[in-house]
Parts: structure tokens; sequence; C-alpha cells
């Protein structure tokens, strides 16, 4: 009864749904409010029954891993989503009045999350918990639970508790990018951030010099990315790509080919090209089910040649540039397309006009003495 009643709602939402682009902003508006409270309790009502499955065990009868695994098809969402869902609805099934307030529409998952942790630990909160969700925001009850939380547990046992359940997850979203997700202790968290941040203000202030600022995002990325290079001269990492042997020979996929890195996802042959000057590249380059070559790529400066670059490029080799710290040698002619590892084809590069370079299209041609540093639109500009 229940399910065609709810089964008969989402047919009168659809109907809405299709006429919404008809109606003019001030019921758009209104039709905001309303969507924003059913979607509230959709999620309650997604929450509380996936605990009702979970405790029966009925994804397991369905064939399922785990009950996460179970919610995060049926919500079409990741496998952390899906886990976060979860444990609210272990953590409201203890606290009567959070679970009356996330049935009626009144907190939002979040909301629901943050109160449910912390009450939980401290039952005595609940009702300032609720309170600050009915009229304060999100930001500031999620620092009032965090502080109950902090109160309710001793250092060394939340320390304790958090190491226990740490986590790095990634995933490929829908553009292709790589996401990250991370769950650390606070001293490792501290600890990573400060590094993170102290690199990001050092490109920060790079870019400024070169007139290119960017968001504080993308230098706190860049910075993150540039933890993961070694001393040395050693290659940086291996990364394995599966790639149709005739795609890989022609230098780009064409349909029912493909090319991509295993646990990541699809990537283009050129990407998979430029991966050879980050590190060690294996190629495994296959015909259908038949594996034609393993191809390994690799890029070692030899010490002798470092010396010489690090003598003859004492900065960032950009005209105007004076970056000195953090230098990154870059071939002239890409590693991928055969350019020699020669101090005639190299040059030292910050990283932020190194990355330019290579994602954005920008060119360093010349000489030392005699750089020129273009614009991919631009014709070449004269050399300083």
């Amino acid at each position: 009864m229940l399910t065609e009643r709810l089964r008969e709602a989402i047919t009168i939402t659809t109907r809405i749904l299709d006429r919404v682009e008809q109606i003019d902003a001030r019921e758009a508006a209104d039709l905001v409010e309303h969507f924003a409270e059913l979607e509230r309790l959709a999620v309650a009502g997604r929450t509380i029954a996936g605990r009702c499955v979970e405790k029966a065990g009925l994804w397991r009868e369905r064939g399922y891993r785990s009950p996460a695994q179970w919610m995060a098809i049926q919500a079409q969402s990741t496998i952390g989503a899906a886990i976060a869902t979860l444990e609210t609805g272990r953590n409201v099934e203890q606290l009567a009045a959070t679970r009356d307030a996330f049935k009626s529409g009144s907190l939002s998952a979040h909301q629901a999350r943050e109160i449910a942790a912390a009450a939980v630990a401290s039952p005595e909160t609940e009702p300032s918990l609720l309170e600050t969700a009915r009229t304060d925001s999100v930001a500031h009850l999620r620092e009032q639970c965090r502080q109950v939380i902090a109160s309710a547990a001793r250092d060394d046992d939340a320390d304790e508790r958090i190491h226990r359940s740490r986590f790095l997850r990634h995933w490929v979203d829908a553009d292709g990018a790589v996401r990250l997700d991370a769950r650390l202790t606070p001293d490792a968290g501290a600890r990573l951030i400060a590094v993170v941040d102290s690199r990001a203000r050092v490109l920060r202030d790079e870019a400024r010099r070169a007139g290119a600022p960017e968001r504080r995002e993308a230098y706190a990325a860049d910075a993150l990315i540039s933890l993961s290079a070694t001393s040395g001269g050693a290659p940086r990492a291996v990364v394995n790509v599966h790639v149709d042997h005739a795609a890989w020979e022609r230098g780009r996929t064409e349909p029912g080919e493909s090319c991509r890195i295993a646990g990541l996802g699809p990537i283009s042959v050129a990407t998979a090209r430029r991966l050879a000057t980050e590190g060690i590249v294996k190629a495994v380059l296959d015909d259908g089910a038949d594996v034609k070559a393993v191809v390994h790529f690799g890029r070692s400066i030899p010490a002798r040649v470092r010396t010489a670059l690090e003598a003859r490029d004492e900065t960032c080799v950009v005209p105007g540039c004076e970056q000195r710290e953090s230098l990154e040698i870059d071939h002239l002619v890409p590693f991928a397309e055969g350019g020699a590892t020669s101090v005639d084809n190299l040059a030292r590069l910050c990283r932020y006009h190194h990355a330019m370079k290579t994602h954005r299209g920008w060119r360093l041609e010349g000489r030392p003495g005699a750089w020129r540093w273009s614009r991919p639109d631009r014709a070449p500009p004269k050399s300083a």
C-alpha cells in the first residue's frame, strides 16, 4: 500500500516537472522551496527504509556484497555516500527527536548526519543541536557538532577511532577528472594541509609575478600534486595504460578502440604519451583479446645532464621569471614524441610555466640566452 501511494506521488511530481519551464519566475521560486522540502523528505525516507533493509539482511539475499553497495546502486550514488546514509540511519534510530524532525522534512541529510553523530556521542545535547539546526546556518551547526564530539571523547580515544577509520578514496567524475576524498587524524591532516598551503603560496606568488593569477584552490591542487615528486631524478610513478595497438600507432582512438588507465578509466592517447614525461609508463598494447606488446617508457635524467642543466638554467628559463626553487626539467621536443634526453633538448621551468606548456599549449622556443615564450594563439614574441 505504501509503495503504491509513493508511486502515485512520483507520477504527480513527474507531471509537474514537465510543466516547470512554462511557469513564471515567482511560481518557480515557490516550487524551489517545495522541491527542497520534498528532497528532504525523500532522503529521510530512503535513509530510514535503507536501515530496515540493512537490519533484515535483504541486501545479501539480492546478491550484494554489502548494504552500502546495495544502497549505492539504488540511489545511483558513490559507495562513500551510501555508507554515510546508512550510518545516519543507524544513528537516528537511537534518537527519537532527531528521527521525528528528519521524518517531518525539517532536517536536510547533512543536518541529520551531523546532529545524529554528535547526539549519539552526547545524548543530552540533542535538543540544543536541533534548535541550532532550526535557527542557524549549516556551517555553525557543523562546528557545534564537532565541539560536542570532541568534548564527549578522550583525546586519545578520538584519535584512535579516527585512525582506525582513516581512508583515501578516489573516483572519476563525469568530466573524466580524478576526485579525492580522505579521512585523516587531526595531526596528520594538519601536517598535510600546512605543507600544501606553504607550497601553494609559493606557486601563487609565481603566478602573480607572471601576471596570470588563478583561483586559490587551483594552487592547492598543484601543491598537492607536487608532493608526488621524488628527489634524485628518480622516476615519479609507474602508470599502467591499456591501449589498442592501432590507436597507439595512430596517436588517437577511433570508435571501438580504447585507451585507459587501469583503475581510473579512459584517457586520450596524447595523455598517455604525456605521462611518459612524468614517470614510467607501461603501455599494454592489445588487439582485441591478444596482447601485442608491453612497451616501457621511462624518463630518467642522467646525473651529468642534470648537473649541466642546473649550472646553465639557474632560474626558470621563461623570460621575466626569476623563480629558483623547485624547478622542473622539460623536454622541448616531448619525450613521448621521440625527444632526446640531452642538454640541448632540455630546459628548467618553474612548476607554473611547466604546467602552462604541458596543458595549455604555450610554447618554449629558442636557446639559452634567447628563449622565446609564446601564447598558443599568438606569434612568438621577440626573445628577451
